[in-house]
């Protein structure tokens, strides 16, 4: 009993101590406070408004004052929110705008307006200025310049921010030819102009103020923001000039193809600057890279160039809905949105930008990447020691998950030596992706005279039939890969011409659907699970049986049918054998849509001549001819895709061949039905 009560002594005079010094804490700061004093070695913002700051959209007038530094006493300025998702966070992000131009803590840019960024959701509070850092060592146009500050708005201490460049046209940052709002007619309409690619972006309504919306929506369905000229400064003939501009250039990237000439790209792009943002982003792992991307085009110039780089809170490994991506390509593995990433997969088959990427990985690499890297972690680790015990005290976070962090840590020092381990290993990760390059972007080829079974990419089990069932609208389920494979994991892809494929079953010879389960013949259900997987008999142009794929990685397709708009899905998430397929909104990142296609042979030799073999007819396709053998008479009949009758006879021969043209057929022998494709 008294071993315990001298436990219970001791642990009360630790809490008391504990609190005490907490206590004196709390006190030194708010005495620092009181006299706007220098709160650590950084320097200290005071900023004082009228009422509070509860808006992105409108400006609050104020004052800031600093310590730390030799400007900036009591100046006047405007600030208000800034930010998407992060403005809905406890701890929040802000603009200011100064009075008047200023190189804020001695940073290069003399200008006005300055976010300060909050990073709540990165405990190591290094990412962004990390990110900002890497896009100077790869050269990138325009690196907005940083400094860390710590903050008090309104005589409330809100820990450490970063203060840094506002991504805007001027002189000392994005550095393009600014047009007068009476431009209208070429050569003064080229420009310039800062676009954003931007899952946020405003392109249906129009604020107080502006005349046209901010952005708008491309040909090919991306968002896009235009930052400059602004919504209330630009003109009709801009507005529809830059918008038609990146029509044709998105486009154009859109449909190049291994082989194709070249100059056409280098007329919309300008390669080395993009190689230089894309290895930016693949060093920063920045799930939002294609998500929130910066891109300009100046007076003068037909090329789009990409950056600035913006925005890393939830890059290196800092984004749950990823892993650890420390081994992995963002163009693989970020978030797939827009037109950009699949562009970007397109151009990187070119033999010549493979190249130019892979030699300048080369050169950024050899000039001490990996220790000026690490030469800045730990310097900014040291820097912020202070800063960061007063931002934790006043947001309590390290061992809360604030946003989509892999885990908590429990510590700055654990959080900031996660980053320098990541870094370490994901350069030479990266090593080894770049040096290989070449394979990895090639463009998958669908043979369609060849077998494939389709292993969903999270769990390496085959699309399969349920119990090999061939009845019309047997569900299709996942079970082990068989040696030989099962007939019932054979599938073939056939051409549609309208950019889509059906998709056939050997053991079945039916075509894979997704099927509308109606209940008690009602109207087809809307909700995703009840789109079920099956295999049904070949129906002439139905869209439930035609699919589009949707290449992820080499050889990684996502299947997604024509009439729903959903993909094939193991949306259960079960690895278990039998567990049915179903169909589920389409998402470019899920790994459960995500099917590996794996050659199993051809369907029927086309080169050698050799005949299949067979029990009583078959047939097979060579260049322009399709060959039948039997040992009997047969009814023969041979439609196009319209249902056009070409041949329709009696066959008592044991072998005959008609010659057709190049393309696809529907073939009727005795009462089996066929689509085949002549190459």
């Amino acid at each position: 009993m008294r071993r315990y009560r001298r436990l219970f002594t001791l642990v009360f005079l630790f809490t008391l101590v504990f609190f005490q010094a907490q206590g004196q804490l709390d006190a030194n700061l708010a005495l620092k406070m009181s006299k706007r004093a220098q709160l650590t070695n950084l320097p200290s913002f005071y900023i004082t408004t009228a009422e509070p700051v509860v808006s992105r959209d409108i400006s609050v007038k104020g004052k800031l004052y600093i310590a730390g530094a030799d400007s900036l006493k009591d100046d006047s300025i405007e600030i208000r929110g800034r930010g998407n998702g992060t403005w809905n966070w406890a701890k929040k992000p802000y603009r200011i705008k100064l009075n008047s131009k200023t190189n804020l803590l001695g940073m290069p840019a003399k200008d006005k307006t300055w976010p300060i960024l909050a990073h709540y959701a990165d405990k190591s509070l290094i990412r962004n200025a990390l990110a900002l850092k890497i896009s100077t060592l790869c050269d990138i146009y325009f690196s907005p310049s940083f400094r860390f500050v710590d903050v008090v708005l309104n005589n409330d201490f809100l820990g450490n921010y970063l203060v840094t460049d506002q991504v805007e046209v001027s002189g000392d940052r994005v550095d393009i030819t600014k047009q007068k709002s009476t431009d209208t007619k070429l050569p003064e309409i080229e420009g310039g102009y800062l676009l954003e690619i931007d899952g946020y972006a405003n392109y249906s309504s129009i604020k107080s103020g502006a005349s046209f919306p901010e952005g708008f929506l491309s040909i090919n369905s991306t968002p896009v923001s235009i930052k400059y000229p602004k919504d209330d400064e630009i003109n009709l003939q801009q507005r529809n000039y830059i918008i038609n501009y990146f029509n044709k250039f998105e486009t154009l990237i859109l449909n190049y193809k291994r082989g194709d000439s070249l100059d056409s790209i280098r007329k919309y792009l300008d390669i080395d600057a993009m190689i230089n943002w894309y290895i930016a982003c693949e060093l920063t792992a920045n799930p939002d890279c294609f998500w929130s991307m910066n891109l300009m085009k100046d007076r003068g110039k037909t090329q789009f160039t990409f950056g600035p780089m913006w925005d890393y809170d939830i890059a290196f490994a800092n984004d749950r809905r990823l892993g650890d991506t420390r081994n992995e390509l963002m163009l693989y593995h970020a978030h797939q949105f827009g037109s950009i990433p699949k562009a970007l997969k397109r151009l990187f088959t070119c033999p010549e930008i493979n190249e130019r990427l892979r030699n300048r990985w080369v050169e950024i690499r050899d000039k001490e990447l990996r220790g000026r890297i690490a030469s800045f972690i730990d310097s900014t680790e040291t820097l912020l020691d202070a800063s960061q015990k007063l931002n934790y005290e006043r947001w309590p976070t390290l061992n809360t998950i604030t946003h989509l962090e892999l885990t908590t840590r429990g510590s700055f020092e654990a959080e900031v030596s996660f980053v320098r381990n990541f870094m370490s290993d994901h350069i030479t990760g990266l090593d080894s992706i770049f040096a290989n390059f070449g394979e990895m972007t090639k463009t998958f080829e669908i043979d369609e005279n060849k077998w494939y079974t389709l292993t969903n990419f999270l769990n390496d089990k085959a699309l399969d039939l349920k119990d090999s069932l061939s009845d019309d609208l047997t569900p299709t389920v996942l079970w082990s890969v068989k040696d030989g494979p099962l007939k019932s994991q054979l599938f073939r892809f056939t051409a549609t011409g309208y950019g889509s494929y059906t998709i056939t079953n050997k053991y079945s010879d039916k075509m894979l659907e997704a099927y509308r389960k109606t209940d008690d013949g009602g109207i087809p259900s809307n909700y995703p699970s009840y789109y079920l997987l099956c295999i049904n008999q070949y129906q002439y142009h139905n869209p439930s049986q035609e699919w589009k794929l949707e290449e992820r990685q080499y050889g990684v397709f996502s299947l997604i049918n024509v009439y729903s708009g959903m993909s094939v899905d193991n949306y259960s998430t079960s690895t278990s054998n039998g567990n049915t397929i179903g169909m589920w909104i389409t998402d470019a990142n899920n790994g459960n849509q995500q099917w590996k296609f794996n050659e199993r042979g051809y369907v029927h030799p086309v080169t050698t001549g050799q005949k299949p073999v067979a029990d009583n007819i078959s047939f097979y396709v060579t260049p322009g001819e399709v060959h039948i053998e039997n040992n009997s008479t047969i009814k023969l009949c041979i439609t196009d895709m319209t249902g056009q009758i070409l041949i329709q006879r009696e066959v008592t021969e044991t072998s005959y061949k008609v010659s057709l043209p190049r393309g696809l057929y529907i073939i009727t022998i005795n009462n089996s039905v066929r689509k085949l494709a002549i190459p």
